[in-house]
């Protein structure tokens, strides 16, 4: 599955893409960081894998490529976040084309909702599980 034609152009998709051989729902995925700047860089850290169709020996899915993606956000406004806590797990993550730049749309399954837009966006990836998960 290609990557969508409106992401094509965010630095860091081609390589989220290419880890997981498709495009990313952020299903279950977990926030773990928000910092937010009145000017510069602002970061979004967000834990993910994949869930694979196998069990393990207690019956829970084995879960695999796991990965940090971090979201490096410039000129943000737009800004809504509520109900974050020491948890916060997303249902998915959207992202569409806006009049400047993107918006982003965090779908809370527990935790921290809510959306941005932004004027650029890129994506880093750090593989393997955080500490704060290991």
């Amino acid at each position: 599955m290609p990557i969508p034609a409106h992401l094509q152009e965010i630095p860091g998709s081609a390589e989220l893409h290419d880890w997981f051989g498709y495009w990313p729902g952020f299903h279950d995925a977990e926030i773990i960081g928000l910092h937010l700047n009145r000017k510069g860089s602002s970061s979004l850290r967000v834990y993910t894998w994949e869930m694979a169709k196998e069990v393990d020996e207690k019956g829970y899915f084995v879960l695999t490529k796991h990965v940090v993606v971090e979201f490096v956000i410039e000129g943000v406004r737009a800004l809504t976040i509520d109900g974050f806590n020491q948890q916060n797990v997303l249902f998915g993550i959207d992202i569409r084309k806006a009049e400047q730049g993107f918006r982003v749309n965090l779908d809370a399954s527990y935790g921290v909702e809510g959306s941005f837009e932004a004027d650029h966006i890129c994506f880093r990836l750090t593989p393997g599980t955080p500490s704060e998960f290991a």
